[in-house]
């Protein structure tokens, strides 16, 4: 085991980020909050009607400690369409173009949203669509020139 917490270090980072601009509420050990925004990582709940689940991937790596990693962003907002678009715009207000920062032990350079998608309804009419943000690193690796 190499002990590299990149990914887990930026995934936990963007989601303590977020909760504490407000955005949703992130604890990896209480219950998701019933009438509020839950932020998860990984696979998207059942409930709350209002969720921000997030999954890291590799977007650019090469020999250098240079990396760009991408997070997708899926979100769930209950029926409403308005509510759904005003909570992407909360995502994207604190992570579009955000330069220098920390997340958790990762220095981000800078942060911004590459895509977004509308997934549609799910199973509960619950709209949901899909963010893409990419944060560009710094990663070390015993294999990479610095």
């Amino acid at each position: 085991m190499s002990g590299e917490t990149h990914d887990v270090d930026l995934l936990q980072g963007v989601a303590e980020l977020l909760a504490v601009e407000n955005v949703g509420v992130y604890s990896p050990t209480a219950a998701l909050p019933a009438g509020g925004t839950g932020i998860v990582l990984g696979r998207m709940p059942d409930g709350p009607d209002r969720v921000l689940a997030l999954n890291p991937y590799p977007v650019a790596d090469d020999d250098s400690t240079d990396s760009v990693t991408g997070v997708q962003v899926r979100i769930r907002a209950g029926a409403n369409v308005l509510d759904l678009v005003q909570l992407a715009d909360d995502v994207f207000g604190v992570l579009h173009n955000r330069e220098s920062w920390d997340a958790r032990s990762v220095r981000v350079e800078i942060s911004w949203r590459n895509s977004q998608a509308w997934i549609g309804q799910d199973a509960k009419g619950r709209m949901e669509l899909t963010s893409n943000y990419y944060f560009r690193t710094v990663r070390s690796g015993i294999r990479l020139n610095d």
